[in-house]
């Protein structure tokens, strides 16, 4: 039976044994996924943490001329307000239900939300995201989709989003990408193939979609960018395209196993191209699988070339880095700082799970006592291993740079820029030298005192870490 079938997919915990607690040595994460058996671990207290809604969301905000229905109470529209402010141009409402609504049901808030919706914007396509309530309800939103699809001709898709089928919020992108195949993909396979090639890009800055198109219509390549940035014609192209290619082997994940398992477009597997080593590597597998060797050769020995002039022989030589990211860009930004010939002194992932398996053998033979700390918002479990390690250098999103940078540790965040291929190597570069050389920001920070008693540092850093009874 095509997964399809169902409302939602199954949880990542369920399909790939989905950690998102741990703390310990790379060697031992690595020896644990060789096991066939997952044992999974717990929070006794967590701070904070995204969930599968801010996910979903952020994969809906992508698509053009949409519009997004939050059908629940008010405060989860909150999730919306995330994605404004962090520059997604969709437009969405919430159905802002209340006591009685959550008791006697609200189809008929929920048609009239739609209805209002179509008549006022004209979308292409309306989705309609359901919540933790709506999921405890069981509100019956396929009834309303069914109806209102017939009635006004419109693409109606309903993404089942629950906020408790899983512990980890990368979750929700499995989520959304399975509602925008089911509804927007079309019924069967498609008989006739195109020579188009899938560029599965999930939640990516527009500076790595620049650099990864460039790249690879320099092989003569013809794209179907999708889902960012993407109308509701791409999820029907990429069923009878050439072949699937990831920019990230975390987030599309379900999106190109869905689309090989279904409609038997190859994925080429192909790490991601961060780094200049790891860019050739990726062009070379795209070579291999679409017949375009030399080609690739020809580009990465051109544009390596080109990128090592640029960076003048930068070295990180005697530092070291701690790196806090999704763990695709994490592990991606381990190879590139030794590549660089930086040490890596721990890192801070989102989600371990058996996507990683690969990643974890190559750095355990490495860097077999590596700490790997596996959290989404925990930043005083980060502050304490941080502090401990007294890195040169700290790299990663927007979530707890003041707080590292109270510690008088020089931060980059890569919020804001693209770090894929041979330019995305050139613009990190840049930020390092930056950071490095400009102390003051931290400087000016050193004497704020943190919101954490010492009594916290004091505990292991694992302390709240458990394994789960059943």
């Amino acid at each position: 039976m095509s997964p399809l079938r169902a409302k939602a997919p199954r949880s990542r915990e369920k399909r790939l044994d989905t950690l998102g607690a741990w703390l310990g040595p790379v060697s031992a994460a690595s020896a644990e996924f060789v096991a066939e058996d997952i044992v999974q671990r717990i929070r006794t207290f967590a701070q904070s943490s995204h969930d599968d809604l801010l996910y979903a969301l952020r994969i809906l905000a992508g698509i053009k001329n949409s519009i997004t229905i939050i059908h629940g109470p008010r405060g989860c529209a909150a999730a919306g307000l995330y994605h404004m402010a962090a520059g997604c141009n969709t437009r969405w409402v919430v159905t802002n239900l209340d006591e009685r609504d959550t008791i006697m049901g609200a189809d008929s808030k929920l048609r009239k939300a739609v209805t209002a919706l179509h008549h006022r914007y004209h979308p292409e396509v309306v989705f309609i995201v359901g919540n933790p309530v709506v999921a405890i309800n069981n509100d019956d939103i396929q009834s309303v989709v069914k109806e209102l699809h017939e009635e006004l001709n419109l693409p109606i898709v309903p993404v089942y989003v629950t906020g408790f089928s899983s512990q980890n919020a990368v979750s929700g992108y499995d989520t959304a990408l399975h509602a925008l195949l089911k509804y927007l993909s079309g019924k069967s396979p498609v008989a006739e193939k195109s020579e188009t090639v899938n560029l599965l890009s999930v939640a990516e800055h527009p500076q790595d979609r620049a650099e990864a198109r460039g790249l690879l219509e320099g092989l003569g390549l013809t794209l179907n960018v999708f889902p960012d940035d993407a109308a509701i014609d791409a999820f029907r192209s990429a069923v009878a395209a050439r072949a699937s290619l990831s920019l990230c082997p975390d987030a599309p994940e379900y999106l190109g196993t869905i689309l090989l398992e279904k409609y038997g477009v190859p994925l080429i597997d192909a790490p991601r191209p961060v780094g200049i080593e790891a860019t050739g590597r990726w062009l070379k597998s795209v070579g291999t699988a679409l017949g375009a060797t030399q080609a690739a050769e020809e580009l990465h020995q051109r544009k390596a070339d080109e990128t090592r002039r640029q960076l003048g022989g930068f070295s990180l030589k005697g530092r070291s880095v701690y790196i806090s990211l999704s763990s695709a860009n994490a592990f991606s930004l381990i190879d590139l700082v030794e590549e660089l010939g930086g040490e890596v002194a721990g890192v801070t992932v989102t989600h371990l799970d058996r996507l990683h398996s690969r990643q974890l053998d190559a750095l355990a033979a490495r860097n077999p006592s590596l700490q790997i700390h596996v959290s989404d918002g925990q930043a005083f479990e980060e502050l304490s291993i941080v502090r401990k390690l007294a890195p040169d250098l700290y790299v990663g999103d927007a979530t707890h740079l003041a707080q590292i940078a109270r510690l008088g540790i020089p931060i980059v965040s890569l919020e804001t820029i693209g770090i894929i291929g041979y330019s995305g190597v050139v613009r990190l570069v840049r930020r390092i030298k930056a950071a490095l050389v400009n102390r003051s920001f931290e400087a000016s920070l050193v004497g704020i005192k943190h919101p954490y008693q010492e009594s916290w540092f004091r505990r292991s850093h694992n302390w709240y870490i458990k394994r789960e009874v059943k």
